[in-house]
């Protein structure tokens, strides 16, 4: 699993159009936790930002959702969790807290671009 650099698709894109074919064809199957951003990234040869945009397409598509300290699972149509305003709340803080880490890391590592 590598993204093609002659695809004319963004990474994030061939991301998460692998990730939403091994869904789709049984491959990661309901209820299944997907391993941790970190491993996906490197299995993809991604950044964790561009694996992470993969993962909030398929979490906006509704194949996978995120328990809080748990991890990203894959959604099933009978066991989506329900969205309510509350749970698109919780999300969306998730989401800024993991961003917020991966600032944090290439601030501590040296890794943010200099201006």
């Amino acid at each position: 699993m590598q993204v093609e650099i002659n695809d004319p698709r963004p990474p994030y894109a061939q991301v998460a159009d692998g990730l939403r074919r091994a869904i789709q064809t049984g491959e990661l199957a309901a209820g299944t936790k997907l391993p941790s951003g970190r491993d996906l990234a490197k299995q993809w040869g991604v950044a964790l930002m561009t694996l992470q945009k993969a993962i909030d397409q398929l979490r906006d598509e509704g194949l996978v959702y995120t328990q809080r300290g748990r991890g990203v699972f894959v959604a099933s149509s009978d066991s989506r969790p329900p969205i309510d305003d509350l749970t698109a709340l919780r999300e969306t803080v998730e989401e800024l807290r993991r961003r917020l880490d991966v600032v944090e890391e290439r601030l501590r590592t040296g890794d943010g671009a200099s201006t």
